[in-house]
């Protein structure tokens, strides 16, 4: 049984991260090892990885918590979402701290930026001095996988796909109850940004209108990490369309609003293997989403649901009408979804993963 230290963002912060990190902490792993948690969500507007006197604080400030808490660890297992380079920087700092603590280092990475970031020899040069500290390099998709090999060599980088709570998120009676809103509700959980294609989606939402399609759309969100100078136009615009905006939604609601959805979309500009998807195909829901990161691994067109250009708000329309008009169809790519979920993502295969590396990296330190 090794001791593994998680340290992330948690309460009151929401979204990918705290999410994962919760899944973990309800896990079977707390069994197979000794699990703690340093929580480094800090109080005030989000900084988005800015190169800010206040980051710069906070970075200080959560190095000396983790000096602290990880002085009888094993294992110190760090999660990032690893860019832009301020939050790379950050990352190597804190595997760093953890190093020099004696402990073996997993860094984590989450979101599907990385990608799309780690180009140019000096970006590659920063990723391979900031990661140097890790033992593991852990991704959630099999495309920054392959980027971060290429930088710090394939031994480095392990890919650990994103899991859900299968039976937490299982639909009433086992299948997703489709057709039972009229009209059909898409549904979009994110942050309010134009990066996760909110407003792509409201321009579709527009030209589904244009066809003669009543329809609701819903969305789940709160302030990105870039700050809420990114979420004002988002805001209004979803405003003067008239979408129903729900706000951001607590861990313990997702499973019921899933099932009072129809259609999931995503029309994010990248991603790495987004949570949310995962947790509405485990609710049953067929999903449109951007053909991004790793999305293509679960969304598969005609079969869970269908794939679309990022940034191309007539193919988004395209995709959702024949869903939003076909109760019969979105219950049958629903119930495939659901099945490619729990068959190959789900929490335990997660847990399973992790279990093996926290071993591995236990027995060296021990």
């Amino acid at each position: 049984m090794a001791r593994v230290l998680l340290v992330g963002k948690g309460p009151p912060e929401l979204g990918g991260i705290p999410s994962f990190v919760q899944t973990l902490l309800d896990s079977d792993l707390r069994r197979t090892h000794d699990v703690t948690f340093l929580n480094l969500a800090h109080g005030g507007p989000p900084q988005g990885g800015r190169a800010s006197l206040d980051n710069v604080r906070r970075t200080l400030s959560d190095m000396a918590a983790l000096w602290r808490a990880a002085a009888d660890q094993d294992v110190v297992h760090l999660h990032s979402a690893l860019a832009p380079g301020v939050t790379l920087v950050r990352a190597g700092l804190l595997a760093l701290t953890a190093r020099a603590r004696r402990c073996g280092v997993v860094v984590h990475v989450h979101g599907g930026l990385g990608v799309l970031w780690l180009t140019g020899r000096r970006r590659r040069l920063l990723a391979r001095a900031a990661l140097a500290p890790a033992h593991r390099v852990l991704v959630v998709s099999a495309q920054l996988g392959e980027r971060l090999a290429s930088v710090l060599g394939e031994q480095a980088v392990c890919l650990v796909d994103n899991g859900v709570d299968t039976a937490r998120f299982a639909a009433q009676g086992g299948t997703h109850e489709g057709g039972a809103h009229d009209p059909p509700r898409a549904l979009y959980v994110g942050v309010l940004t134009a990066r996760k294609g909110v407003l792509d989606l409201l321009v579709a939402s527009r030209l589904l209108t244009e066809r003669g399609l009543a329809h609701e759309f819903w969305l789940a969100g709160g302030t990105p990490g870039e700050g809420s100078d990114a979420a004002t136009p988002v805001l209004e615009a979803v405003r003067a369309a008239g979408a129903r905006l729900l706000g951001q939604q607590l861990p313990e609601r997702m499973p019921s609003l899933y099932r009072e959805a129809d259609v999931f979309c995503l029309p994010s500009w990248w991603e790495g293997m987004p949570l949310s998807i995962l947790e509405a195909m485990a609710s049953g829901l067929p999903v449109v989403a951007s053909d991004v990161g790793d999305i293509g691994r679960v969304v598969r067109t005609g079969i869970t649901g269908t794939l679309v250009p990022p940034r191309d708000p007539t193919a988004l329309a395209d995709a959702l009408e024949p869903l939003l008009r076909d109760a019969g169809r979105r219950q049958e790519l629903g119930r495939a979804g659901r099945d490619l979920v729990v068959r190959s993502f789900s929490s335990s295969a997660t847990v399973r993963a992790l279990d093996r590396v926290y071993s591995e990296l236990g027995a060296r330190t021990a």
